[in-house]
């Protein structure tokens, strides 16, 4: 088999060196230009067999490694992400009903003063998820439905969602576009949904007693603010619409997801363009978080965490075929994004 392998390879690169280790069979040499096309026919070639091919450059040298493919089929329980996707909307109709002033455990008809909320975070998290999930679709990778966390008792009802990706991914290409459609995506609803909302919310005088939490603000919600409400009395403040609190949300997790470090979407949007490089931006992404721990301890955590998450790399079958000129280009809307919906600040007590 191994020489059947070696024979094949021969025909598409110069094999300098082969070895076999811990079950994979690698060939070391130089691909046939154009290269890319040379990677497409081995692809191709090994489609159907019992080995898959993974592509990789180092010193100087491609490396055609050679992994046993154990095929099993899967099904995954729907029940599962719809019980948590209804949990969710119950739990995020709790928290906004209980955000407007409503006691929905006395008053079930109080749930009705959540469905604003409600609606705009769901849709904000759904179409976020959606969008990772229907592009790794699109590159042929194997992806679960979203997974929502409902959280009863918390003044969100949730922490989000996730989707499992049950496959590597083929390409550097595949990897930047999956970890920018997700954030993307949920940030274009979250636009929407402030727009929405601040044309809804009332400018109001501030108590002169009394403490209450004040929300930071984004440049970019700040800008939306201040063109949708220009008129803020002296001493006033405006009172978000449950609305515009579910596109601040939507903003604060979109930006803490295009934090380019470990397994965010920053994070894959980034090793898509520096690969093993990636590695000299961990210590000032962390000492950064770190730094804004000053204004608000969740980025000490969040920074910590992120170390954590760190340790994990994706999994690329080529890493050879380099991002075009446009890709890179492309990659450099998430990096505004970011620059726009970042809270260095996100809670505060004003008195």
């Amino acid at each position: 088999m191994i020489e059947d392998n070696i024979t094949f390879l021969n025909t598409k690169m110069e094999i300098k060196d082969h070895r076999v280790f811990l079950g994979f069979f690698e060939v070391i040499g130089r691909l046939n230009p154009p290269v890319e096309e040379t990677i497409k026919e081995i692809k191709e070639f090994y489609r159907n067999s019992e080995y898959l091919p993974f592509f990789l450059e180092e010193e100087g040298e491609h490396i055609i490694r050679l992994v046993p493919v154990r095929k099993t089929e899967e099904k995954q329980n729907y029940w599962v992400n719809i019980i948590l996707f209804l949990g969710t909307i119950l739990t995020t109709l709790l928290a906004g009903s209980m955000n407007s002033g409503g006691d929905p455990f006395k008053n079930p008809a109080d749930l009705l003063k959540g469905i604003p909320f409600s609606l705009s975070l769901m849709a904000i998290l759904t179409c976020h998820e959606l969008g990772h999930y229907f592009v790794s679709k699109r590159f042929g990778m194997v992806t679960t439905l979203p997974y929502f966390i409902p959280v009863p008792f918390h003044f969100l009802g949730t922490f989000g969602a996730i989707i499992k990706m049950k496959s590597f991914v083929p390409s550097r290409k595949a990897l930047l576009m999956v970890g920018m459609s997700g954030p993307l995506c949920g940030f274009l609803v979250a636009l929407f949904t402030s727009i929405i909302g601040l044309s809804l919310s009332e400018a109001k005088i501030v108590p002169a007693e009394g403490s209450y939490l004040k929300l930071g603000d984004s440049l970019l919600f700040y800008l939306l603010g201040r063109i949708i409400q220009p008129n803020i009395p002296e001493g006033a403040d405006i009172f978000l619409h449950p609305a515009a609190f579910a596109g601040w949300i939507g903003f604060l997790i979109t930006s803490m997801n295009l934090i380019p470090i470990g397994q965010l979407d920053g994070g894959h949007i980034a090793y898509s363009l520096f690969l093993k490089n990636m590695r000299y931006l961990y210590i000032p992404l962390i000492v950064c978080l770190l730094g804004f721990g000053i204004l608000w301890p969740g980025w000490i955590v969040w920074g910590l965490l992120a170390f954590i998450l760190t340790r994990r790399e994706p999994v690329i079958q080529d890493t050879i075929t380099p991002l075009s000129t446009q890709e890179k280009l492309l990659a450099l809307v998430p990096f505004f994004v970011l620059i726009l919906t970042f809270i260095p600040q996100p809670f505060k007590i004003s008195a």
